[in-house]
């Protein structure tokens, strides 16, 4: 019966590791192929091949390749690795992140703000994969994986709302880059202070600190949605939790 554990863990530890590799692997295959196709768009202006970093969708894809990873040699057995990634608030962290990815992304369907997908040659199809890889497959994968707990620990109320700070200041840095930068790169047309100036004044002419006081209330509904999401999300979990291990919520 142990040996039938083992290698059911062993099993596990490689897929978990096989998949954060081949996440690692998506991005460095963005990063050494890129190529710049103009789109009126979605892609008006090239920023270079390593401005992708820059994306949400990749750091949020970055964190959960190398949690994955991380978290097959604590599988294996590491202790050090078991230290981070058996501690439950990285967790909640690194799955937040990627749900938020993957739910911003879809709904910008409906609502035209999502670039379409092509098949239509090797690269646009390599190209579409990744975007489905990293908005559909791998939040799925990290939901899925949240699911079943590695420690007895709950997380904790603290957590939640610790779960708000780096995008807030992921937001702050996009914001101030893209006003401020050479290139005036902004990641999400949302970080952009006519956005809402367009939105809510129909192409009023408005001063640009009131672009930024409008900007506002979006700015703290996008943490706040960083913060339910982790909210329902450690609920899930601890629940999960008392099921498996019998354990009472504190």
């Amino acid at each position: 019966m142990n040996t039938e554990k083992t290698n059911r863990e062993k099993y596990f530890a490689f897929m978990l590791i096989v998949m954060g590799v081949f996440g690692l692997l998506v991005i460095l295959w963005r990063l050494t192929c890129y190529q710049f196709e103009y789109d009126p768009k979605h892609y008006p202006v090239d920023y270079g091949a390593y401005n992708v970093l820059s994306y949400f969708t990749i750091q949020s894809n970055i964190f959960s390749s190398v949690y994955l990873v991380i978290k097959g040699f604590a599988v294996n057995g590491s202790g050090k690795a078991k230290k981070f990634a058996f501690n439950p608030t990285v967790t909640l962290f690194v799955t937040t992140y990627i749900i938020i990815t993957g739910l911003v992304y879809c709904s910008g369907f409906p609502l035209k703000m999502s670039p379409p997908l092509h098949w239509n040659t090797a690269y646009r199809a390599m190209h579409s994969f990744t975007q489905i890889f990293h908005h559909v497959i791998m939040p799925l994968f990290m939901t899925v994986l949240f699911f079943f707990p590695s420690t007895e620990e709950k997380i904790s109320k603290k957590a939640v709302f610790l779960a708000g700070i780096y995008p807030f200041v992921y937001s702050v840095f996009s914001i101030i880059r893209g006003a401020v930068g050479r290139m005036h790169f902004y990641a999400y047309p949302f970080y952009r202070p006519d956005f809402f100036t367009d939105l809510l004044m129909k192409g009023k002419e408005v001063s640009l600190p009131l672009s930024y006081i409008l900007m506002l209330p979006a700015l703290v509904l996008g943490i706040g949605l960083f913060i339910a999401a982790a909210a329902i999300l450690r609920i899930l979990y601890n629940r999960r939790i008392k099921s498996k291990y019998g354990k009472e919520e504190k």
